[in-house]
This record gives structure tokens, sequence and C-alpha cells, in this order.
């Protein structure tokens, strides 16, 4: 049986709520918890399918010029991220984390929230009420 890749690419705001960007993340969550499923499912089944879930921080795209004045964090190659997305999917890496200060950033959600949230709010250029 031939091997099938699926591969989705997420923002890393998928992964951690980050501020303004509330609808973004409600379905960025949602779409980890299905494709997470579905890599369950597909492996109880025994289906030669591999999900690679891919985490993106802010890519060098049209997108990422709308945030200059928000967002501290310098945007990082989209080349650089669309060949992360096709070495994942060839590799069959369950992520892919790009840059790779994401996977850290990630980490930080699950082991410090209080830590995480106070450095996600430090990469806004937002005044304090």
């Amino acid at each position: 049986m031939e091997l099938e890749s699926v591969r989705r690419d997420r923002r890393c705001t998928g992964r951690i709520a980050a501020p303004f960007s509330t609808t973004y993340s409600a379905t960025k969550f949602a779409v980890e918890g299905f494709f997470g499923s579905l890599r369950n499912e597909l492996i109880m089944q025994k289906k030669e399918v591999t999900v690679t879930l891919c985490f993106l921080g802010l890519i060098d795209m049209a997108s990422a010029l709308n945030t200059r004045d928000i967002v501290t964090l310098k945007a990082a190659s989209a080349s650089g991220a669309a060949l992360a997305i096709v070495k994942g999917g060839a590799t069959q890496a369950m992520d892919v984390f790009y840059p790779w200060t994401m996977e850290l950033v990630c980490q930080v959600r699950d082991w410090f929230p209080r830590l995480r949230d106070w450095i996600m709010r430090g990469l806004y250029n937002y005044p304090s009420a």
C-alpha cells in the first residue's frame, strides 16, 4: 500500500492564544484537535497515512505586513517555511515548527502558562489602559 501523508499548516497562534486573534486562535485549536484525533484513529485502524501538524510563527508574507505596527516579532522567511513543511511531510514528522523557536514557545505554553502569557503580551506594541 502506498503511504499517504496529510499536512496541515498553522500559525503558532493556533497553539498559543495570542492577543487580537480570538477567532483565528479558536479555529486553529479546533484544527489541532481534529487532526490529532484523526492521526490516532488512522493509527488504530492500521492505515498507512501520516498526519504532520505544522506550527508556524510569523511568516514574511502579505498578511505579516499588516502586523508591522502591532507585533515586534520579526517575520521568518516564507521559502524557509515552505521547505520546512515539505521536509516534515516527506519525513513523516508528527510536528513541524518553523522557525525553530516556535517549538520552545509551544512547550512554554504547557510548562509555564503565566510566563507564556507574559511573553506573548510583550510581543505587541499595545499601550496599557
